[in-house]
């Protein structure tokens, strides 16, 4: 994948230089297709910035008047990650279902790029020729004669 530079766009409100990371496609799609990004509920935030300190891709900022996160980047979450959502002590932070970025992972052929990407540094013979090709979209024929190996259903 050629290698796309994110446009510094400012700062935020710790003064943390801040990039425009939607100008970077996630797996050959434009990020902004994809609305993969935090919601808070703000009935439940505690406004205690774990989200807006430890995302190191500053999709949050600070509302100084009201004391909490506000969702200032959304198309800066990287697509699947949600971790803000994880460390919310107050579960205020909400993602799409995961059946949702499922269905991305397959338009997008996630699983065959990454199985390239990882090919380069795994022992080959670590699967089959059917195993490599397979695409979401087919029936994997023998797919019982995998030597047990588990893999998760694309």
């Amino acid at each position: 994948m050629p290698k796309v530079e994110a446009p510094v766009i400012g700062k935020d409100a710790l003064g943390r230089e801040v990039k425009d990371l939607s100008a970077i496609p996630w797996w050959g799609i434009d990020r902004k297709e994809i609305e993969w990004y935090p919601k808070i509920n703000y009935d439940l935030c505690a406004g205690c910035g774990i989200c807006f300190v430890t995302c190191g891709r500053r999709v949050f900022d600070w509302d100084t008047e009201r004391g909490v996160p506000i969702v200032a980047r959304p198309y800066n979450c990287m697509v699947g990650c949600s971790t803000c959502a994880t460390l919310c002590p107050c579960n205020a932070i909400e993602f799409p279902p995961k059946e949702y970025i499922k269905k991305w992972v397959a338009k997008a052929r996630v699983t065959k790029k990454a199985f390239e990407i990882v090919g380069q540094i795994t022992e080959k013979n670590h699967l089959s020729e059917e195993e490599i090709t397979a695409t979401p979209e087919q029936d994997s024929p023998g797919k019982g004669d995998r030597s047990n190996r588990i893999r998760p259903e694309f």
